[in-house]
């Protein structure tokens, strides 16, 4: 009979096996450079999806409203004169469900990593565009 040990270290003995992460392969390649500059946001050029710059107010909490009429608390990823990102704290809740933003109506745009993008039905003028505000 074969104990747990040495069935471990059998299982675990070949020394060419990758180890164990969830970090991609090219990361432990030789030939990634980490190099270079790092970019300055105003140097960097907008996607061909954006429309218009994006900012982040100095208040990123805010409360979106249901079709239905429910409020739910929301963190603001960035806004721009056209749309707003936001992080609704439900994860399950859909784009298309959301009215408004704050006071603004809404209509749905797309998800993103951590939330989704909502466009409004009325773009921010551009003196409203900047930190101060407030959804």
């Amino acid at each position: 009979m074969i104990g747990f040990g040495r069935l471990w270290k059998g299982a675990g003995s070949a020394k060419d096996q990758a180890p164990i992460t969830t970090i991609p392969r090219d990361v432990f390649s030789r030939t990634t450079s980490v190099g270079g500059s790092i970019p300055i946001p105003s140097d960097i050029e907008p996607s061909e999806t954006r429309s218009a710059p994006r900012f982040l107010p100095s208040k990123t909490s805010t409360v979106l409203t249901t079709k239905s009429g429910k409020r739910l608390a929301a963190r603001i990823i960035n806004v721009s004169r056209t749309g707003v990102a936001v992080e609704p704290e439900t994860a399950s809740l859909r784009a298309d469900e959301v009215a408004k933003v704050g006071s603004r109506p809404v209509t749905p745009g797309r998800r993103v990593a951590h939330g989704m993008v909502l466009v409004f039905q009325t773009p921010l003028k551009a003196e409203e565009c900047g930190p101060q505000v407030v959804l």
